[in-house]
């Protein structure tokens, strides 16, 4: 009888709903790496989460989570800091986490790492509300585009993102954000990102030098108005992973940031919309444990 118990945490209607199609294989995976494996759906919005904080008490000793960005937010969540191992089945169309650790969409792929129970770990960032986030906090410009995306209904192709990302940018001209760290205090900057990691979700690299195990934040800070030509530039510079050529923009290191304004001004947290500034954020060092392939 298998040692180790594993339990599926499953969007069915992630990409589209593959994910839900994908399931078949966790049988196989179970007997190739000689393990239990117990499938669960989700039902609702913070449906993963519940499932995901009763596993360990469950029994099982590791989550598997299919979905895109909210449903892996939701799991991780749910396990809390320093929880059950995850292995990511990515089936969204952001997977910003996913493509950080190099996650792979095929459950077979993972046979040697179930197996031999090869396992990494790396930073988490927690807010002052107690929601954990593994990858970064953006307040401005993206907030205001995950902002939009939140207000439409059924699912969105990637060609929609443009127009949607055009439109946000008319409503983004955000001015009076202050970020106070351990031994930084700025304001009069336009946008901000707390990351953990240096990739912004694919090919752009707006935090370059980040660590996502060295327990610390890597912060980027705008100082210019964020327009269609200033946001070519941008992306331009984080492609080619020089962001740090850009006059307008400062980095630095905390364990610890807190980010105000005298606006409204929408945040996002690994791709998803989140409310509005302020916000409080800390790192919790190699607090997420996850299958490494």
């Amino acid at each position: 009888m298998p040692d180790r118990r594993l339990l599926v945490i499953a969007n069915p209607i992630s990409g589209r709903g593959h994910a839900k199609r994908l399931l078949p294989h966790f049988a196989e995976l179970a007997s190739a790496a000689d393990v239990e494996i117990e499938i669960k759906l989700t039902e609702h919005a913070g449906h993963g989460r519940e499932i995901a904080a009763n596993a360990a008490a469950s029994g099982f000793d590791a989550v598997i989570a299919v979905g895109g960005d909210g449903t892996l937010n939701e799991v991780i969540n749910g396990l809390g800091p320093h929880g059950l191992p995850m292995m990511v089945i990515p089936q969204g169309t952001g997977n910003v986490l996913a493509k950080e650790i190099r996650a792979s969409r095929k459950v077979m792929d993972y046979i040697d790492a179930v197996k031999h129970w090869r396992v990494a770990k790396r930073d988490l960032g927690r807010l002052q509300d107690g929601r954990l986030f593994s990858c970064f906090v953006g307040a401005g410009f993206d907030g205001q585009c995950t902002r939009a995306l939140a207000e439409r209904d059924g699912a969105i192709h990637i060609a929609q993102y443009v127009p949607i990302m055009w439109k946000a940018i008319k409503h983004s001209d955000f001015r009076t954000l202050k970020v106070d760290a351990e031994d930084q205090q700025l304001d009069s900057v336009n946008y901000t990102l707390v990351s953990i990691t240096p990739e912004y979700g694919g090919p752009m690299w707006l935090t370059g030098k980040a660590k996502p195990d060295d327990g610390r934040f890597d912060v980027l800070t705008v100082h210019e108005r964020v327009t269609p030509l200033s946001l070519v530039k941008l992306v331009s510079f984080a492609m080619m992973r020089r962001m740090g050529r850009v006059n307008s923009t400062r980095f630095f290191r905390t364990k610890k940031v807190r980010v105000t304004a005298d606006e409204e001004v929408p945040i996002q947290v690994d791709g998803d919309f989140a409310g509005f500034l302020p916000i409080e954020a800390e790192v919790l060092p190699n607090a997420l444990s996850y299958f490494k392939r």
